[in-house]
């Protein structure tokens, strides 16, 4: 995004994506974390009331003060993901959101949401009616050490980034390939014109537009312990069980 010509987007029905907003104001904006990346809730940063926020209404309500939770019930959208139980570590991206039929069928409340929110934006354009998808900056990978357009936290949660992307990419092309059937196209776009050196032309777009070639972006490690581990697996084991004890319940006439 630091070297696309944003003029392309304008008059275009927008999503943004977390803190997209620092660099061009969109239709809408999607995150699952409104604490950190809704500029309304960030200490120092102006308001955008022109961008129509969607966002977790349980992550609203675990995150922000009762003045931030009022804003957000009175001006926002809301989706969730709970779908089914989660059997990854709490360092791994959960799966209770990687759920492909709110893909393939519009559910009312929920998106698909597995390893990153791009994945949720795209099933938003897919209800919102778009026929043709286009995906700007979410390339998947880094670009000369970047990781992102601007200042912005990255998340990798104790492992390489390169293991992150490659989930990322994962979680798209399955959304993609579930919105291909029902008729909608995804395609990314980028403002590179060597295919097999894109990080050789963004330091050219760089140069020429005179952006920085390189933003540091600092992590926010969220390692667990053994202990978390095993007290989370136990939760999923009894949810699981009671789960299993009520559909036998049904079954039985109970």
């Amino acid at each position: 995004m630091r070297v696309f010509p944003l003029d392309f987007l304008k008059d275009k029905i927008t999503i943004g994506l977390n803190q997209s907003w620092k660099i061009v104001d969109t239709t809408y904006a999607i995150t699952m974390m409104p604490k950190l990346n809704i500029p309304e809730f960030i200490e120092g940063e102006s308001k955008r009331p022109s961008i129509v926020w969607i966002t977790k209404p349980s992550k609203v309500r675990g995150q922000c003060t009762p003045q931030e939770i009022a804003l957000a019930e009175e001006n926002f959208y809301g989706f969730e993901n709970d779908g089914k139980a989660s059997l990854t570590g709490l360092d791994e991206p959960s799966e209770t959101g990687r759920v492909l039929d709110w893909v393939h069928k519009p559910h009312p409340e929920k998106l698909y949401l597995w390893t990153s929110i791009s994945q949720s934006a795209m099933n938003l354009a897919a209800n919102l009616g778009a026929r043709n998808i286009i995906l700007v900056g979410c390339d998947n990978g880094a670009v000369g050490g970047n990781h992102h357009a601007h200042d912005q936290h990255t998340m990798w949660k104790g492992e390489s980034p390169d293991v992150r992307y490659a989930q990322y990419y994962e979680g798209v092309a399955e959304v993609r390939a579930a919105l291909r059937e029902r008729g909608v196209n995804v395609v990314n776009m980028n403002p590179f014109v060597k295919i097999d050196a894109p990080e050789m032309d963004f330091k050219r777009l760089a140069r020429e537009t005179g952006v920085e070639k390189f933003i540091e972006n600092k992590d926010i490690p969220r390692g667990t312990t053994l202990m978390q581990d095993n007290v989370r697996y136990l939760k999923l084991t009894r949810y699981i069980l009671q789960k299993n004890i009520r559909h036998m319940a049904r079954k039985i006439g109970l």
